[in-house]
């Protein structure tokens, strides 16, 4: 059985935020140079139709509007507060709120966490007036929120005055008001516009994630954006993430701190390599958030989902009136993940009917300087290119000057409509130049027009990656098993925690189904070479101690013991580096294991994120994790697609496919162990702080994996 996860719908609490009937601006003024004045003056000019309710002891009436003393003289129902106050006031304020019957609150005013131990004193107390009431808060230190769709400007950002464009599709969460602000206006100068526009400030409340959730239920909202520097409720942010694929709804995040900054040092492997932002990258990829560098690549992206019509591949035709530029876009769209085939021969005669003889009628396409002359070559290398079905996605780069500009739009707009193959437009626009009246062609029937090519080749590749996306998530596959929450747990980790012995940790792993070698726990030479016997040579001695975690650093550990003789003196030896090593080290005993057999060599870890939990690296062993950190991560619980992309996800897969000569390995098996290690830590949820399978041996395909040493550190307060 496959768990099915019911819709994420809790947004209608968000709701007031964006259609409230009425709005209470508490702090009011007339005053337009100060931040609150903007909210009561852009409500009106943007043709709010709800009840406005200035707020403010001062005035009797501000900008036509009876302004009151109090919230509670207000006579009729608020659904919205805008809170521009100090800090000071703002919890009086808010119980003002609650007695009203105001349910969503606004705050402006800073103070709070962002100043330090006495403002986070004062966040914490509306924190807990919020939970306690059910009020919902938008900051504090926010710039304010905004829905073009109705003219509410709950905010006093100077966009509040910049002109809607005629094409809005875009909801925006932002946990940086400022650059926020900027990225709207930036928007909004390429042509791009924003229904929704949040700065969430403190998160006293409310959070980024929140905000996704509502967004990506609005029908008219076809892609979320994000500036993001943390997330706050990683689980949140995965039923959004999740919620938003079954919708269809691209979200593309600025997530900011590539750096290591801030790793944290560990015991293991895995919490020493697990860097914040491979995490984040590790979720991003599992859940298809779309990550981008720049706010850039969200204008770009957003005709393409405008537009509504996805790649169905990455095999890609370019055609182009100059040879170089169309060569500098091969090879971008080749380093970004795109292909460009080899046309049918058949596709190519009919080029050939109307290029001339110097020009290319191969991928890409070069119409050459005839175009200036016979511009109608455009359609004619278009039509033909539609025909040929190894070809998902066509990128025209060509000028439209009169007196042909308005004849051949129309004709590129007729081919646009006749086919569900994306097509992408790439118009010369010279600098300080009106783009002319076939470019507003093409823009008025809603095609997708691109003036920067470099930008249109990477938002070109996102696309098709989401695509691939959403295509890959319908396969049973990518369904997360029903994890059984048993009570296998509470007796296996009975009175044990910290640093587990590797004979302790191989069990409980072995508890899971993971497989791991065959082994006893020997207290002298005797048990030692009696069990060697039991177990069969050759044989591997290694002390067993929750203390000594990395027993090669110890020398607590001989390989390949072929006879009693060698197991007896080993026992000795590996006692002797054991005590040497660290004299007050606890010790069980002496482990005696199997000596596996040549397989590839490779290391499944878990580390106990902050914010998403449980988190699972793969990687190859030796060399490839020690120093190229050749790692990849998921967020458990994993489905065995989402195992199967971080095996391949990583730079040494082509060892575990097969290189000269060599069988490909078992991936299968690898599956399978990586899908138990979810299982175990979504079972034992927080309990397992860190985890290290290393190195866990893979033989070739069928063969299976086995697990020859393993660490598992429990967290202490359990």
């Amino acid at each position: 059985m496959n768990e099915v996860r019911p819709m994420f719908n809790d947004f209608n609490s968000l709701k007031q935020f964006f259609e409230p009937e009425s709005i209470a601006i508490l702090g009011a003024s007339s005053d337009t140079t100060k931040p609150s004045s903007k909210p009561q003056v852009s409500l009106i000019n943007r043709g709010y139709k709800g009840k406005i309710y200035p707020v403010n002891p001062k005035y009797k009436e501000i900008f036509g509007h009876k302004c009151y003393s109090s919230l509670a003289d207000i006579p009729g129902k608020v659904d919205l507060v805008i809170i521009s106050i100090p800090a000071q006031g703002v919890y009086t304020a808010l119980e003002q709120c609650i007695a009203k019957g105001i349910c969503s609150a606004v705050i402006f005013s800073s103070g709070f966490a962002e100043t330090g131990l006495e403002g986070r004193v004062l966040q914490d107390k509306i924190t807990a007036l919020a939970k306690a009431s059910g009020i919902r808060l938008c900051g504090p230190n926010s710039v304010g929120l905004i829905n073009t769709i109705n003219g509410v400007m709950a905010s006093f950002a100077h966009i509040v005055d910049i002109p809607d464009v005629a094409s809005k599709s875009v909801g925006f969460v932002t946990q940086s008001g400022a650059y926020g602000v900027l990225i709207y206006a930036q928007a909004l100068a390429n042509g791009v516009g924003f229904n929704y526009f949040v700065s969430v400030g403190n998160e006293a409340d409310t959070e980024f994630a929140d905000f996704l959730g509502y967004m990506i239920h609005d029908s008219a909202t076809k892609l979320v954006g994000g500036y993001l520097e943390g997330a706050r409720d990683g689980a949140k942010l995965r039923r959004v993430a999740e919620e938003a694929v079954k919708l269809e709804k691209p979200i593309m995040i600025m997530k900011v701190g590539r750096s290591k900054v801030g790793a944290k040092a560990a015991s293991s492997h895995t919490g020493s390599l697990a860097g914040v932002d491979q995490i984040y990258d590790g979720f991003f990829k599992q859940t298809g958030i779309i990550r981008i560098d720049g706010y850039e690549e969200m204008i770009a992206f957003a005709p393409f989902i405008s537009a509504g019509r996805l790649p169905q591949g990455k095999n890609v035709a370019i055609v182009s009136i100059s040879g170089g530029i169309g060569i500098t876009l091969a090879d971008a769209c080749e380093g970004l993940g795109l292909t460009l085939p080899m046309l049918k021969e058949s596709t190519m005669a009919k080029m050939k009917e109307v290029l001339p003889f110097f020009a290319s009628a191969q991928n890409p396409i070069d119409m050459t300087g005839k175009f200036m002359t016979h511009p109608q070559i455009l359609l004619t290398c278009l039509n033909a290119l539609l025909e040929d079905d190894s070809i998902d996605i066509i990128f025209a780069n060509f000028e439209l000057f009169e007196p042909y500009g308005v004849e051949i739009a129309r004709g590129i707009i007729d081919i646009y409509n006749s086919t569900s193959k994306t097509i992408v437009l790439n118009p010369w626009v010279y600098p300080g130049t009106d783009e002319g009246e076939g470019v507003r062609e093409l823009r008025r029937a809603g095609l997708p027009v691109f003036f920067n090519p470099t930008l249109t080749v990477r938002a070109l590749a996102q696309m098709a990656d989401y695509a691939e996306f959403l295509r890959k998530r319908k396969n049973r596959e990518y369904q997360i098993p029903v994890i059984n929450q048993g009570e296998r747990s509470k007796v296996e980790l009975n009175g044990l925690e910290g640093i587990l012995s590797e004979g302790i940790s191989k069990n409980l792993l072995a508890s899971f189904g993971i497989p791991v070698t065959k082994e006893s726990l020997a207290q002298n030479e005797d048990e030692a070479a009696f069990m060697a016997r039991q177990i069969g040579y050759p044989v591997v001695l290694k002390v067993d101690s929750s203390d000594i975690p990395h027993k090669t650093e110890a020398n607590a550990l001989m390989l390949n013991l072929s006879s009693e003789e060698e197991v007896r003196r080993a026992y000795k030896i590996v006692l002797q580096n054991a005590k040497k090593h660290k004299p007050d080290a606890r010790i069980n005993g002496v482990l005696v294991q199997e000596m596996l057999s040549e397989g590839i060599e490779v290391i499944i870890g878990v580390t106990r994120d902050k914010v998403f939990g449980p988190t699972i690296m793969f990687g190859l062993g030796g060399i490839y994790v020690e120093v190229l950190k050749d790692v990849s991560f998921r967020v458990a619980p994993l489905s065995p697609g989402d195992a199967r992309d971080m095996i391949e996800e990583i730079k040494g897969f082509g060892l575990l496919k097969g290189v000269r000569g060599k069988p490909p390995a078992d991936l299968d098996a690898l599956v399978d162990v990586i899908m138990k290690v979810s299982a175990m830590v979504t079972e034992l949820k927080d309990q397992v702080e860190e985890l290290d399978i290393n190195p866990l041996i893979v033989y070739p395909a069928q063969m299976g994996a086995k697990a020859a040493d393993a660490m598992v550190v429990l967290r202490s307060s359990f």
